[in-house]
């Protein structure tokens, strides 16, 4: 099928690629059905793009390529909800935001974006970690070197 996007156009998606979302996305609720689009040029940012809205595009990121420690705690109880038992088995991303100045950007650490590949099905979830923040400063990670991953 071939869906209509504000920043890629009119893309091809194969219907095995369609990820279901229940509750939907903070802020975008009656949008139930999204894919994800490669950033092109890079290996850690996405865009999880709505099939229903083509204005509604949200980049994303692993956000263990900023955050290498990261690990959300999530209940069980929303885990269930899309199928996994264990936030290990799941795919987690989370939301960035790109102000003006592009050095300000952020990303959600508070409220990651889980994902059960297996099943096509996805939620936004609060993780209970009191660290966690909505607005994180955007930093790559350090590899040992001292170099930036991903640079």
């Amino acid at each position: 099928m071939k869906i209509k996007t504000k920043f890629f156009g009119e893309i091809e998606v194969v219907e095995e690629k369609i990820i279901n979302f229940p509750n939907g996305i903070i802020g975008f609720e009656d949008l139930k059905k999204f894919i994800l689009i490669d950033h092109p040029g890079s290996d850690v940012i996405k865009w999880l793009q709505s099939v229903d809205d083509a204005n509604i595009s949200l980049p994303v990121a692993d956000p263990t390529a900023f955050y290498p420690d990261y690990s959300p705690e999530i209940s069980r109880d929303n885990l269930e909800i899309i199928g996994i038992k264990n936030i290990e088995d799941a795919v987690v991303l989370c939301v960035i935001t790109v102000p003006t100045d592009i050095q300000k950007a952020t990303i959600n650490l508070k409220a990651p974006v889980v994902l059960n590949p297996a099943r096509r099905l996805g939620d936004q979830m609060i993780a209970e970690n009191p660290e966690y923040r909505v607005k994180h400063p955007l930093q790559l990670a350090q590899k040992q070197e001292g170099r930036c991953a991903g640079c």
